[in-house]
């Protein structure tokens, strides 16, 4: 069952000045099935993080049409936008987006404070995924006061703590050293496993090998596509490295 679907979308920007249009986005169409693991790769400005913020409403297309659980995202005012952001997605950004100002158990709790649950059922919740993603022991620190690692654990803490339908993540790895980037991929896996609904923008050939499909988008559309099938993580890499040869050797 396809949980988000992308039809036709293009994005294209008009510079400022000059008035010179520019193409993000020429006619991608994708589907993310309920429960994948979907990455997407692609060289610097080919439009991975433009898709992402359209397939979030965070930015309009300037024609084309995304659902999301079957709800056709322009059909949502602008008044519930906030909210329907809030309740449907998960964000996961490479600089972790942590407030400096809150601790990081209230980083974590501030998605369910915003969708009014009550003070009691918060730690119910929060409590026990923190347990899980192994930094119970630092919720009281604030994010200064930890590593980049356990900055990242604690956004993605946050992201799936109000259990989205789908947890977008734009270069999770991106600000990460080897050690942290391991730990924060098999996390990944384990969200997975739970049956959490992943997008993921990457660079990281290592990153997408951990994805259950990955989507290469070249020339502002989607070039090409791997599945990772039976293959294991290592096979996947080779197999992704491969195809992004062959999509750069087409330039």
């Amino acid at each position: 069952m396809s949980l988000l679907e992308v039809k036709n979308v293009k994005k294209i920007y008009s510079t400022r000045f000059s008035g010179n249009k520019v193409v993000a986005l020429s006619d991608v169409n994708l589907t993310v099935d309920q429960g994948e693991f979907v990455a997407i790769m692609g060289e610097s400005g080919s439009g991975k993080t433009t898709l992402l913020n359209i397939i979030a409403a965070m930015e309009n297309a300037t024609s084309g049409e995304v659902f999301l659980n079957g709800t056709n995202i322009k059909d949502i005012k602008e008044r519930k936008l906030a909210e329907f952001r809030r309740r449907e997605f998960g964000f996961l950004f490479q600089e972790f987006n942590l407030l400096d100002t809150f601790s990081v158990g209230d980083n974590i709790r501030l998605p369910l404070v915003l969708d009014g649950k009550k003070p009691s059922e918060i730690d119910d919740v929060v409590l026990p995924l923190a347990s899980k993603l192994g930094i119970k022991e630092i919720l009281d620190k604030y994010p200064y006061e930890v590593s980049g690692g356990q900055k990242q654990r604690a956004a993605c803490c946050r992201a799936v703590v109000i259990k989205p339908k789908l947890l977008l993540a734009d270069e999770p790895t991106g600000a990460l050293d080897s050690k942290s980037t391991g730990e924060l991929l098999h996390l990944f896996e384990e969200i997975h496993d739970s049956g959490q609904t992943i997008l993921m923008v990457t660079h990281s050939v290592k990153a997408a090998s951990y994805a259950s499909r990955v989507l290469f988008i070249k020339d502002g559309e989607v070039y090409h596509q791997v599945y990772r099938g039976d293959l294991s993580n290592h096979e996947f890499y080779n197999r992704i490295s491969d195809s992004l040869q062959v999509m750069l050797g087409g330039r």
